[in-house]
């Protein structure tokens, strides 16, 4: 990822060149994603199972499979934020690389190959989650979807498992990874690998993004409701926004000669993309609790799409026979609702 630095003279460098330090904004960049995953992991727990009573064995079974990947994406998150703290601390990130000591700058390359490691779990686990939710939300709609469903859920497989991979396979021995007299055993270069590992990220993101944008046009719900579903997708555009930042912030490093210095942004986008992600598939999950809490006002009304029509009784009514008819989306666990909603106006 580097060659061997010279280590020149202190006397050598402009004033305060070895002082300088840009790692402030990763620093607030971990401390702020910490606090907020960590705020949603509560609350997805909370709404899980404090108000998971009175469902089916499929919901309860469902429900699990979202909890399991969650969890796994959160601890993945952490693991990522906790890479970015160390860095910091230990691998000299935010100041010049040759104002740092051989050993510091090898623990950082070690950082950064781990690093690579964690990435592919956090971007791929949040999205299979998120793609869980929508088999649940989307899938009974139609076969289509579901293959659509089934085919992004292998293909973001698929991206983990080669991004996993080609780390390992870079370098021989695997050593060479972080070693700065060893990185011509190395087949591709970091710089690289770093950049264009993310590209296939970005694709899937965009996939994801987009499954539910027709179900969401379509949709026979009421304004209330289709604002909910709009909200979700709103944050997985964010996602789709810190993926393409991430990538960019890689193109614009030119040389991983001062990498210790130039890594900070496209660490901090890193640690965003995963995050954003994680939000937004817990977001979908937090309907029951939002219910207890806010049940019978018209806060609550607005988060489960509970409106009536201005239409009338008897055109509400007929909506709601001709939603049954379509066989659009039933299930209690959605932020889609439309059980809540036809209860509501009937």
């Amino acid at each position: 990822m580097v060659s061997a630095p010279s280590f020149p003279s202190l006397d050598q460098f402009p004033p305060g060149y070895a002082e300088e330090n840009s790692s402030r904004p990763l620093l607030a960049t971990c401390i702020a994603f910490l606090v907020l995953e960590t705020i949603f992991m509560t609350l997805l727990y909370t709404s899980r199972f404090l108000c998971n009573d009175g469902k089916q064995p499929g919901e309860q079974k469902a429900n699990w499979y979202m909890i399991s990947l969650m969890t796994g994406t959160y601890l993945v998150c952490v693991s990522k934020i906790t890479l970015g703290f160390l860095m910091v601390h230990i691998g000299g990130a935010g100041r010049h690389a040759l104002t740092l000591s051989y050993a510091t700058l090898t623990t950082s390359l070690q950082l950064n190959t781990a690093m690579q490691l964690v990435c592919p779990l956090t971007t791929s686990l949040s999205k299979m989650s998120i793609l869980c939710l929508f088999y649940t939300i989307f899938g009974r709609t139609s076969a289509r979807y579901r293959l659509v469903i089934r085919t992004t859920f292998i293909l973001c497989l698929v991206t983990l498992l080669v991004q996993v991979i080609i780390p390992f396979a870079n370098c021989r021995p695997f050593s060479a990874s972080w070693s700065l007299s060893q990185q011509d055993l190395c087949t591709i270069n970091g710089l690289i690998l770093w950049k264009f590992l993310s590209i296939p990220n970005v694709i899937t993101t965009f996939i994801v993004v987009a499954i539910p944008i027709p179900a969401l046009y379509k949709l026979r719900v009421s304004f209330a409701t289709k604002l909910g579903l709009a909200v979700v997708l709103s944050v997985c555009v964010c996602g789709v926004v810190a993926a393409v930042m991430r990538f960019a912030a890689f193109l614009r490093v030119k040389s991983f000669d001062d990498f210790t210095y130039e890594q900070i942004d496209p660490l901090r986008w890193t640690i965003a993309e995963s995050g954003i992600y994680m939000v937004a598939g817990v977001l979908p999950t937090l309907r029951p609790l939002m219910r207890k809490i806010f049940g019978n006002t018209t806060f609550e009304r607005i988060l489960t799409g509970r409106f009536k029509s201005s239409r009338g009784k008897r055109d509400e009514i007929r909506l709601v026979q001709k939603e049954k008819e379509m066989s659009v989306l039933s299930t209690e666990e959605t932020v889609v609702g439309v059980d809540d909603e036809e209860k509501g106006k009937l």
